[in-house]
Order: C-alpha cells, then sequence, then structure tokens
C-alpha cells in the first residue's frame, strides 16, 4: 500500500464519534452506495472502506454482539456437541452468513463454525471462540446473558472474550462486500472454535485435518499490539505417601492430618490450609507453638494473612493469598508458599503433608522462576520461565501437587525433560525419598512447546504497521504471551487485540465488559488488516 495512501488513512481515525452519520441510514445497499468510488471520487477503495467502516460499523457491532451474547454457550456446562445453546448459535451464524453471501459449515459436532467468502485456497483465517466461561447469576449487577450498554460500555458475558471481537471481524467482513470489494488472492474464513474455554480436542482436529492453512492466520483473542509467541503449557505433578501414624507420637511434635490449597492447575492459589493433631503436644502448646509460627513468618513477611483456629481436638492453619491466573502468577500471592513457611518453621512429625510442605518451602517459595528447583531459563522474545504450584491435595493416602509452568523458547524438548528429571531427583533426595514425581495416570508430566511467529515475516509486520499508526505508538513491538489462544494451533499464526495496552482485561470477570471505543478501534483495525492481507490485488 503506498505511503500516501497509509497516511490519508490514519486521518480517518479521529476519536469516537457519538453523533450518528447520517451516510450510515437506510439498507446496506444504500449505505455502502454513499461510499462508493461514484461517490467518493478520488479515493482509492482502502480508503474508501476504512471510511465506511469509521462511519458505520460501531451499531453494527454492538448488535450483532448482543446477538451472540444471548446464547449461553457454556462449554463446560455443556459441551457443544450436546448444547442447544451452541446449535442455535450456529443456525443463527448460518442465517447471517446465508444473508450477506457467504459460505458457512459446521466442522465435528457444532466443535467449529467456519463462515467463507471467495474462492481458491485460503488466504487468510480469522480465529475466534464462540464459547464463554460461567457467569453465576449471583456475582453479576444485571443477567450475565443480557448484555446492554451503559456510559460507553458494552457489558455481558462474552463481550471481551470472544464474541465482541467476533462481531468486529463479521461486520468489517460484510461492510467490505458491500462495497464491492472482493478476496483477490484466495478464500477468507472466520474460524469459531467452541471449546476455547474447556476443551480443545475439536479445534485441534479441525487444524490438524483441515488443510491447507490460510497463509495468513489472525487470532483476536488476547492483546495488542502483536501476540508473536505463546507460552509452552507445562503440568508436572508430585506425588508422596501420606503414611501411617506412628503408634507412640514423637513427644513435642504435631501431626498434620490433611491439607488442602487452590483450585485449578491454572490458578494461583489464593486460600491454602493445613489441619494439624497435637499428637506429642498438649493442646494449649500446640496452640501455642503455631501461634508462633505465624508471628515468626510474619516478620519476614508483613503481609502474610494467616489464621489459626480450633475445630474439637484439631488445629486449623489457614493462609489468604490473592487468586490470579497462572500465567501471570508474579500479579499474584500464592498462599500455598504462605502455608508452607509457616509449616516449616513448625515441629512436624515426619509424613507426606509434611514433607510435601517442606518441598514447597524450599523450592518454591518466593520463587516464580524455578531458580531453586534449577530448572530455569530465558528468552529474549518470551522472558523467563514461569513455575507455579497451585494444588494440593490429599487423596486416598496420597499427597499430591500439581505445578503449572509456562516455557519459553530457547531450550530443546529433551534438554527440558531432561532438567525435569534432574529436579524430580532433587526433591526425591531432599525429602529422603518420600515426594517423587507422578509417573503415569491423569498427572503425568505434559510438556507442550512455546509458539512463535516470525517476527520479521509480512504478518507481524503489516498487523504491527496497522497498530503503530492507528494509536499513534511508533515504538510497539511483537509481544509474549505466557498463557494460550486457538492461534498456537496454526503454525505462524499471531493473536491481534482486543485488550489494549494499560486496560484492565475483564474477559473472565463478573460484569464483563468493554469499551464501546475500543470495539470500535478493533473493528477498524481489524478491517484494514483483512483488506491488506487479503483484499489487496495480487503482486504484479
Amino acid at each position: 500500500m503506498p505511503t500516501r495512501l497509509l497516511a490519508a488513512l490514519c486521518l480517518l481515525m479521529p476519536s469516537l464519534a457519538l453523533a450518528a452519520d447520517a451516510r450510515c441510514q437506510g439498507s446496506p445497499k444504500a449505505r455502502a452506495a454513499r461510499f462508493s468510488a461514484q461517490s467518493l471520487k478520488g479515493k482509492q477503495p482502502a480508503e474508501r472502506y476504512a471510511e465506511y467502516v469509521r462511519a458505520c460499523s460501531l451499531d453494527a457491532v454492538v448488535e450483532l454482539t448482543k446477538s451472540l451474547v444471548r446464547f449461553k454457550t457454556v462449554g463446560a456446562e455443556l459441551p457443544a456437541a450436546k448444547s442447544p445453546e451452541f446449535a442455535a448459535m450456529g443456525r443463527f451464524l448460518e442465517q447471517w452468513a446465508q444473508a450477506r453471501g457467504l459460505g458457512f459449515r459446521t466442522v465435528g459436532g457444532n466443535d467449529v463454525f467456519e463462515l467463507s467468502w471467495g474462492e481458491g485456497a485460503p488466504r487468510l483465517g480469522l480465529v475466534f471462540h464462540g464459547d464463554v466461561v460461567p457467569a453465576p447469576a449471583h456475582e453479576w449487577k444485571k443477567p450475565p446473558f443480557e448484555p446492554y450498554v451503559a456510559q460507553g460500555r458494552l457489558y455481558g458475558r462474552g463481550v471481551e472474550d470472544d464474541k465482541g471481537p467476533l462481531a468486529s471481524a463479521l461486520v468489517a467482513l460484510a461492510m467490505a462486500k458491500e462495497l464491492g470489494l472482493s478476496p483477490a488472492q484466495g478464500r477468507v474464513l472466520v474460524i469459531i472454535g467452541n471449546g476455547e474455554e474447556s476443551d480443545w480436542s475439536g479445534m485441534a482436529k479441525y487444524a490438524e485435518t483441515q488443510k491447507p492453512h490460510p497463509t495468513h492466520v489472525i487470532s483476536v483473542d488476547s492483546d495488542f499490539p502483536v501476540v508473536a509467541a505463546q507460552g509452552g503449557f507445562v503440568a508436572w505433578a508430585l506425588e508422596a505417601e501420606l503414611g501411617a501414624p506412628p503408634a507412640q507420637p514423637t513427644p513435642g511434635q504435631l501431626r498434620a492430618v490433611d491439607v488442602t490449597a487452590g483450585e485449578f492447575l491454572t490458578q494461583v492459589p489464593g486460600a491454602a490450609t493445613v489441619k494439624l493433631e497435637p499428637a506429642g503436644l498438649e493442646p494449649d502448646k500446640a496452640l501455642a507453638a503455631v501461634r508462633e509460627a505465624v508471628a515468626s513468618v510474619r516478620t519476614a513477611r508483613p503481609s502474610l494473612q494467616a489464621e489459626v483456629k480450633q475445630e474439637g481436638p484439631r488445629l486449623v492453619l489457614s493462609t489468604q493469598g490473592k487468586a490470579v491466573h497462572a500465567s501471570v502468577a508474579e500479579e499474584g500471592a500464592n498462599a500455598l508458599w504462605d502455608l508452607a513457611a509457616v509449616a516449616a518453621k513448625l515441629p512436624l512429625e515426619p509424613n507426606g503433608i509434611q514433607a510435601m510442605l517442606r518441598v514447597v518451602a524450599e523450592r518454591f517459595d518466593g520463587d516464580h522462576w524455578g531458580e531453586k528447583l534449577g530448572v530455569a531459563y530465558q528468552d529474549a522474545l518470551m522472558g523467563r520461565l514461569l513455575v507455579a504450584p497451585t494444588v494440593l491435595r490429599v487423596k486416598d493416602g496420597e499427597v499430591s501437587l500439581a505445578i503449572n509452568m509456562r516455557r519459553p523458547q530457547g531450550k530443546d524438548n529433551a534438554a527440558f525433560h531432561a532438567s525435569l528429571d534432574e529436579a524430580a531427583a532433587r526433591l526425591e533426595r531432599d525429602s529422603g525419598g518420600r515426594v517423587k514425581e507422578v509417573k503415569g495416570g491423569e498427572g503425568a508430566r505434559y510438556v507442550g512447546d512455546a509458539h512463535v511467529a516470525d517476527t520479521s515475516g509480512p504478518l507481524v509486520t503489516t498487523l504491527l504497521d496497522i497498530y503503530k499508526r492507528h494509536r499513534n505508538a511508533p515504538d510497539a513491538k511483537p509481544q509474549s504471551v505466557r498463557g494460550g489462544t486457538y492461534a498456537r494451533l496454526f503454525p505462524r499464526a499471531v493473536d491481534f487485540g482486543p485488550a489494549f495496552p494499560g486496560d484492565l482485561y475483564l474477559g473472565h470477570a463478573p460484569d464483563e465488559s468493554i469499551s464501546l471505543e475500543n470495539l470500535d478501534a478493533t473493528t477498524r483495525m481489524v478491517a484494514e488488516a483483512l483488506h491488506a492481507l487479503a483484499l489487496t490485488p495480487p503482486a504484479k
């Protein structure tokens, strides 16, 4: 695209106008005619398209988002193949596509919905997900699946993650078609997976079997300016036999009989609890010992939130932290770290709980990066390996600890597996043979690869250039995230929005919302990406 034309497009990006544009009135055919080559003489197709989207897209995006949000597509409650809500959303999208002359098909048992435009091999794939996280009604001010606009924001479950961005792309595509533009280098696909928040198998099968992939694949499910890399997902688990208590308690020792921390592998625990029996101590001395340990740890970490209470003959020690997604563990406060730190000060009788808490205290507490485990490494683009112990449980005589890691590029699979082998051996030695790695079954080791796009290739450079001009951000650079989106299923795919730097992401929160300004900006940038990557004539 000529520099002169790019500069002209930048002039079409004033702040969000609230007054309706008279040119947007009437049928799609009538309004499109007001942005035709005859009506806007001398303007290039890219200019006319950008002006059309800027003037007329927002209302359509808001209304389409509302329609999509009304479908209660919570995959964690009922998977897409069995859910009437997913089926209904599929019928809605099919009717929407057919009304605009677009192709539509369902792949799998409502696993994936695909809209298509044009002929030939796929050129551009825009990837989204149609499922949403649960939305307990008692946590919301208004019903989560009855979307509404208030004070410049659109509210409802999925408006940011990921139905608002999907609506932005669909409207941008429809408006390009209304203007008479067409894919010049191959088909445009809008690919909607329906298990991103729960079960990726359907979308993974789609990515594996539906070949060839589009030349360029963009997911709109993460951050601006351009997410060019995603950390590899690692699940690692340790276990220890709880062990039978000794026939005679050792004088002066407490006995840990149960322990719990965390809810999910991918969430830093916000609470942790260990239940203790006095065993070899008088009850009042046992209580004093626990309180003294809490006071000792609080001296070193004044923010410690810990409580000790009596439940019959037992003592219950609880710690409170700040639960966050494991991919941003350093932004939270791991309650398990605090529990282990206090437990390390207690005269605990040796058993599986005591051994596991000591491992946490010695090899995890205060260290997000795996330094104490001996597995730390980093990459210039993707940053450091992140390590988060997240779920601790006692079940059927076994104590288990689940650990989530987010792995950058820079160490091949063999070397990374070797580092975990060494860490497991080290922990087993530390614990006198009590703590071992889980070797089979549900908790067995899983090591995923990092996903990295070509940061100097045409996809990243085109999107980055669009973002820089639209946001007046000349220093913007490709970035990496530790989380994962469907982009990682497609080689060299990237994420492009919808979250802007500095904004609070509300995609999984109660009262989920997105500002109309951000929704509008996303639509305009996705539209320009669509034009630049799929609608321009092939180079001669």
